[in-house]
């Protein structure tokens, strides 16, 4: 009898010692798992036609500078999040990317880009998965409501007041990168 209380008790210690925690980026690696399933080959060929544009070209140029790396890893390496996962993933997914005939698109900038690649996004089956992730992940809720609450506001207000950081966001307009658009898409991502 004691063997079994002490097995059991062991199975018990076993079952309650803390799961491993998911990471942000794992957590934006299934919202895209979902977008590419719907909606990968369309993007994809949306990229091909877009490329072709001048004003889209510059920004992707940009996109690829040390410079655009050294910005973004500024202001997001204290969050918690892994920024060089989301670098590498934007280069490999413009290092696939092959010219071919003209498509019709609603622009030929980088932020028509993003607007069109929004609209191809499977929104019913992101938002789906956004409230499976709310009511199924402790932590994922907690930074979903962080980043809702008035503290992370006036942060984000603040941030926009920000003498270096306005300077950056022109940088990035004046090399065709819509700052607005790319808050826009990661909002569209999680489904929202």
């Amino acid at each position: 009898m004691k063997v079994a209380i002490v097995v059991l008790a062991l199975i018990g210690l076993g079952l309650s010692a803390p799961q491993p925690r998911k990471l942000f980026h794992e957590h934006f690696e299934d919202f895209m798992a979902t977008i590419l399933d719907e909606a990968g080959h369309d993007m994809e060929h949306l990229l091909e036609h877009y490329i072709e544009y001048d004003e889209f070209q510059t920004a992707i140029d940009y996109i690829r500078t040390n410079n655009f790396k050294d910005l973004v890893v500024e202001f997001l390496e204290n969050d918690n999040i892994d920024i060089h996962f989301f670098l590498d993933l934007l280069n490999e997914m413009l290092d696939t990317v092959q010219k071919r005939s003209r498509h019709s698109t609603s622009g030929k900038d980088f932020a028509s880009f993003i607007e069109d690649t929004i609209a191809l996004f499977p929104k019913e089956k992101l938002s789906a998965l956004f409230n499976q992730k709310i009511a199924e992940d402790e932590e994922f809720a907690s930074a979903i409501e962080n980043l809702k609450s008035a503290e992370w506001e006036a942060v984000f207000s603040a941030l926009w007041e920000n003498e270096v950081f306005k300077a950056e966001v022109d940088t990035l307009a004046a090399n065709g990168i819509d700052i607005h658009a790319l808050l826009h898409e990661i909002i569209a991502i999680f489904g929202q």
